[in-house]
């Protein structure tokens, strides 16, 4: 299970403030499709997640759907069951990976992501 955190105190001591925006990747917005709009704040911050959790890989495109209904979780929690495509950039082209995921958004906002199916 994979946590997104914001930057962590360390890379802002160790590279200054005005600096550690430079060494983050450009990230790619995930494009999502079939979210309705009382599901959208969820699956937003599962994206953001994703966008996150890829950037450091070259993505180049990033397409997530619901493959089931947002769902209500243990203490208020949110969880967003999505099917990911990402096609990252590499040396011999394009390399298309897929995966089903289990995006879970806690009542403070954090987000957790596991890999429900691979491919």
């Amino acid at each position: 299970m994979y946590t997104t955190r914001m930057l962590s105190a360390a890379m802002l001591f160790l590279t200054g403030p005005a600096f550690a925006a430079d060494l983050l990747p450009d990230l790619v917005m995930p494009v999502s499709h079939g979210v309705s709009r009382a599901d959208r704040p969820t699956v937003d911050r599962c994206n953001e997640a994703i966008a996150q959790w890829a950037a450091p890989y070259n993505p180049v495109s990033v397409e997530t759907s619901l493959a089931e209904p947002v769902r209500a979780g243990a203490g208020g929690a949110r969880i967003a069951t999505l099917a990911v495509k990402i096609d990252y950039l590499r040396q011999g082209g394009i390399e298309p990976r897929s995966a089903t995921i289990a995006c879970t958004v806690a009542r403070n906002g954090e987000v957790s992501v596991a890999v429900v199916k691979q491919g």
